[in-house]
């Protein structure tokens, strides 16, 4: 043999002897459900939202949202009167204002020209959850463009994206168990 053949022939095997060394195996940490759990806590974070904080107007007087969501978290619902989505929306928040009243804080916002016949409509149904009105500021800051609208802040202030449209019971449910 000739010495370039040896030559090359000793770097072939001392290729194939370090990719062995070094090949990747599987690490069973990284798709454990513990680890992926972890990456998108993280992912959560990162991505954080914070609930902006307006002045709500109420009957027995004006509460900021940041002293709501900084005692306990907030379910933020943004209606009209008109829209039988929202009235739907609205008859089961009054469910959940019911059975998580204790944990979580309601705040119904009606919204559009007929804004204040919100609290009028809630009283006639004999409702319970609390109803504010809101300035355009409020609304633009959350990016109210239609109703009905749910957004979930947890206590401190993030906030979940909104959710448009009608929510089912169990779609309620789980958004207010992860919040509480």
């Amino acid at each position: 043999m000739r010495t370039k053949t040896k030559v090359l022939v000793c770097l072939a095997a001392v290729c194939v002897v370090l990719s062995l060394f070094f090949w990747p195996e599987k690490e069973p940490d990284a798709y454990s459900s513990a680890t992926i759990e972890a990456a998108e806590e993280v992912s959560r974070a990162e991505t954080e939202m914070l609930a902006p904080d307006e002045r709500l107007y109420g009957e027995d007087g004006d509460v900021r949202l940041q002293d709501l969501y900084n005692q306990k978290p907030v379910c933020l619902f943004f209606w009209a009167v008109w829209s039988d989505d929202s009235l739907k929306n609205l008859a089961l928040l009054e469910e959940m204002y019911q059975k998580y009243g204790a944990d979580v804080t309601f705040v119904a916002v009606p919204t559009g020209p007929d804004a204040d016949k919100g609290a009028a409509y809630c009283r006639k149904k004999g409702y319970g959850i609390p109803v504010y009105g809101g300035d355009g500021q409020l609304f633009r800051d959350y990016g109210i463009a239609d109703v009905p609208q749910v957004i979930f802040i947890a206590r401190g202030g993030q906030m979940s994206f909104p959710y448009r449209g009608v929510l089912t019971e169990r779609q309620m449910e789980v958004e207010l168990e992860k919040i509480k």
